[in-house]
């Protein structure tokens, strides 16, 4: 962070840096996010080990307002590129953008900065739509999602369960397993099988909540259709009356 620091003190003292200077400052910010969002996951696994304590309200907020200085610092800083440059560095300016949100885990700004790519002519590569799909899904940010998913009716399979793949495991980190299950579904509708792993992840995050209200049949529906696509084998499901002393039995 400390090129992107100097540059806007330049700037700030009524200096001109050359556009380059603020390309490599933009670079450092997006490097900043990345190490930032590294150090995030870390500590995240960590606390789920119980190796430490989870992070109090206060420490959380202190980081999630670093991590928004840095935003607004590469913000500032693309405003300038584009205010001295000129049209031809726009498409690279959306590039850099588009890297700072990804790291940021901010889909929406994500995806916009996609379509602005676009605007000026300059294609991401497909991998980095899925990515954003992903982030977008563990947000459940709907509009974006359906933005996005458009571009899977122009695609081949493979490259179509590629993206609902990274759609499915996006609903899953967000815990949205109801959507999770959907997306399963959707995708055997295709003829497209789910990884093992990410089947084994929805099924178990169902099982999770499977008391609250709806989601019974969510995990029924899910395991019947497994099952037809012998994805998965015979299996029991149960349920306890406790009132009445009564255990229901179903073979899938």
């Amino acid at each position: 962070m400390d090129a992107a620091k100097l540059v806007i003190h330049l700037r700030e003292c009524g200096l001109k840096p050359e556009l380059y200077s603020y390309l490599i400052a933009m670079t450092a910010v997006v490097k900043e996010l990345n190490e930032l969002g590294k150090a995030l996951r870390k500590l995240k696994g960590f606390t789920k080990s119980g190796l430490i304590a989870e992070l109090d309200a206060e420490n959380v907020g202190l980081i999630n307002q670093y991590q928004e200085d840095v935003l607004d610092d590469g913000v500032r800083l693309s405003k300038w590129v584009i205010e001295e440059g000129g049209s031809s560095i726009h498409g690279v300016v959306h590039e850099r953008l588009l890297a700072m949100y990804i790291c940021a885990g901010r889909g929406g700004d994500a995806e916009r900065q996609l379509w602005e790519m676009k605007l000026v002519g300059k294609e991401a590569e497909g991998d980095i739509y899925d990515i954003v799909l992903a982030i977008c899904a563990s947000q459940k940010e709907v509009s974006s999602i359906a933005r996005l998913l458009t571009r899977t009716e122009v695609t081949s399979s493979f490259r179509r369960k590629r993206t609902l793949s990274w759609l499915l495991r996006g609903y899953i980190k967000g815990g949205h397993f109801d959507n999770a299950a959907e997306t399963v579904i959707k995708m055997l509708d295709m003829g497209l099988y789910p990884e093992y792993l990410d089947r084994a992840a929805v099924l178990q995050g169902l099982r999770r909540r499977i008391q609250q209200p709806g989601n019974v049949d969510t995990y029924l529906n899910l395991c019947k259709r497994l099952s037809d696509a012998n994805l998965i084998g015979p299996c029991l499901v149960y349920l306890h009356i406790k009132k009445h002393k009564l255990w229901v039995v179903k073979m899938l």
